[in-house]
């Protein structure tokens, strides 16, 4: 309750600010961190049923034995000569309609 023989207190007027602290979204949840754990868990998942020979199992233990004769290919016989000769000049020469690529 109040005192009825005290006087009011006057309201004083103050000044008010406002500090809003930001810290980059360091207090994130861990929902990243959750994704790549689970991302490396099924990675290493794959690699090891592809790497671990599971996939050919099924030809190991079926006894599958096939023989194909491979088709005769007849292949031409090409006879080339022992020594090429090609004759090349000694000097070429290029004229051109200008004074070629200059700088001016």
């Amino acid at each position: 309750m109040t005192d009825p023989d005290r006087e009011r207190e006057p309201v004083r007027d103050t000044e008010r600010t406002t500090i809003i602290q930001t810290d980059g979204g360091g207090d994130r949840g861990g929902g990243g961190v959750i994704l790549a754990v689970l991302l490396v868990l099924v990675l290493l998942a794959v690699l090891y049923f592809l790497f671990s020979g599971s996939f050919n199992r099924a030809a190991d233990e079926v006894g599958v034995n096939v023989n194909v004769e491979a088709p005769k290919i007849d292949v031409p016989e090409v006879r080339l000569p022992e020594k090429i000769e090609v004759n090349v000049p000694d000097k070429i020469e290029v004229k051109t309609d200008g004074d070629g690529n200059k700088a001016q």
